[in-house]
């Protein structure tokens, strides 16, 4: 049996995201290894885009910059920042201004990802990343990979314009303009159309698995073992509500979640369709309660119960861990 390539693929999902951060710190903890000695690539979307950077970006090639502790206090403490919570007055100021403009400025995520990341670029990241977004100047799907930024200059980009372009929420965040490989890019959040990377992320490595950095000679579907982390999804039944009568606004504040849940479990199926049994693991939480779904909402509140159900879902799940036990092993 041929060298295993490990991939970790982080869901899209705003505040949410500490719910991977989470069960890689126990990922962590059970196995006695960095994240970054486990894997061999990080793929992620919007807020999991964030955390791929995040737990990937070094200044000497060879420790990273960031503890998942460091990037779960962005979630604690700096997710009030990029999603200010709004009191009742603002709220109902909000509930109509929103109509012609996103729900938040992009000014505190534009700080948080500067302080974060300041001038470093894709290259500056310990292993390969592969982050998704939506070029809606070019109308086309864009990639940021490691594999292009460590051959063309010109595609080695700031890792803070990587982690804006990659989640800018329609509806919540303003799309992102900036200068990517030599042209003009606008671009929203990859959510759009890949919450969930695995599968973009095998592609990738199946094909250019001889390329550098990944350098492996021979490599099949195999060889490949993916961890796919979500970001929790709202679990009550949306058929159950009127749809037959809803108009724009009831889709554009419904439409987002529905796409992130209908890619997820396609993508999800997909992958573990192609790889083989045992090689691809799944973890989600389901989000039961809708005052607690909001991914922008970045109330203690909240983020209590995401912290909650991660414990009771997946670290009280004997089987899961187990699972996950087993595809780590195979990992090392």
């Amino acid at each position: 049996m041929n060298k295993p390539f490990r991939i970790l693929s982080l869901d899209g999902g705003g505040l949410r995201g500490i719910i991977p951060v989470l069960i890689l710190k126990e990922i962590e903890r059970r196995s006695g290894k960095r994240i970054i000695d486990l894997f061999d690539m990080i793929a992620g979307t919007s807020t999991g885009g964030l955390i791929a950077c995040g737990i990937t970006v070094s200044d000497d090639g060879i420790h990273p910059k960031y503890t998942l502790q460091d990037i779960e206090n962005v979630y604690t403490k700096r997710g009030n920042d990029i999603f200010p919570k709004k009191n009742f007055i603002e709220r109902i100021i909000n509930s109509v201004t929103c109509l012609k403009r996103p729900r938040f400025s992009e000014v505190g995520i534009d700080k948080v990802l500067t302080d974060m990341f300041e001038d470093r670029r894709i290259t500056n990241c310990i292993l390969p990343i592969f982050i998704t977004t939506f070029d809606l100047y070019n109308n086309n799907a864009l990639f940021f990979k490691s594999r292009h930024a460590l051959c063309y200059p010109s595609k080695n980009a700031l890792l803070k314009d990587v982690c804006r372009a990659t989640s800018a929420a329609p509806t919540y965040l303003p799309a992102y303009k900036f200068n990517y490989d030599g042209k003009a890019s606008v671009c929203v959040d990859g959510g759009v159309y890949i919450n969930n990377p695995a599968l973009a992320a095998l592609v990738e490595i199946s094909k250019h698995h001889n390329d550098y950095p990944y350098n492996f000679d021979c490599l099949s579907l195999e060889d490949i073992k993916i961890l796919s982390l979500g970001t929790g999804h709202y679990s009550n039944d949306i058929a159950r509500k009127k749809v037959e009568s809803w108009g724009m606004l009831d889709w554009a504040t419904n439409i987002t979640d529905v796409m992130m849940q209908a890619v997820n479990q396609t993508t999800s199926y997909q992958v573990d369709e192609l790889t083989k049994s045992g090689n691809f693991l799944r973890i989600n939480v389901d989000i039961e309660n809708e005052d607690f779904a909001d991914m922008a909402d970045s109330s203690d509140e909240t983020r209590n119960y995401l912290i909650s159900e991660v414990k009771k879902q997946v670290f009280g799940n004997a089987t899961l861990m187990k699972q996950m036990d087993v595809l780590l092993k195979k990992c090392f």
